[in-house]
């Protein structure tokens, strides 16, 4: 899949085992922070408030990521419904994939309760990735 959108992060310290290899609760950390920066990007996370929250996430690892690589999170969203949408992760090092992962996400009102995607995050999303509606 071709990505429109990545962003580079460090492993930390924390991040890794005694062997020196990323735990995998670590990569979905890496989704998140590269989901923020993505909609950072589009210009709808201004006020730093996250309108949504994950429910649902696919990870398959595919190499072990180890402290001290150079890595990038490349995002997408991939569907756009009423109130969820997806989005797809490829979390790289160099050339090598280390996993991909497929996430659902819902927006929320302050209630925790569904809400329609706002026009926004919508026109934002389908302007950048050029989704056709």
């Amino acid at each position: 899949m071709q990505y429109r959108f990545e962003t580079e992060t460090s492993l930390r310290w924390v991040d890794v085992d005694s062997a020196g290899v990323v735990n995998n609760a670590v990569y979905l950390s890496l989704m998140e922070q590269a989901r923020f920066a993505y909609f950072s990007h589009l210009g709808v996370m201004s006020d730093h408030r996250v309108p949504f929250v994950l429910a649902e996430a696919t990870v398959r690892w595919l190499r072990p990521g180890r402290l001290g690589m150079p890595v990038r999170v490349a995002a997408a969203t991939t569907r756009l419904g009423t109130s969820s949408f997806e989005m797809r992760y490829e979390v790289r090092a160099g050339d090598a994939v280390l996993c991909e992962a497929t996430a659902a996400l819902v927006f929320v009102d302050d209630e925790m309760r569904p809400t329609p995607i706002s026009d926004a995050y919508r026109r934002a999303v389908v302007e950048f990735e050029q989704i056709v509606e």
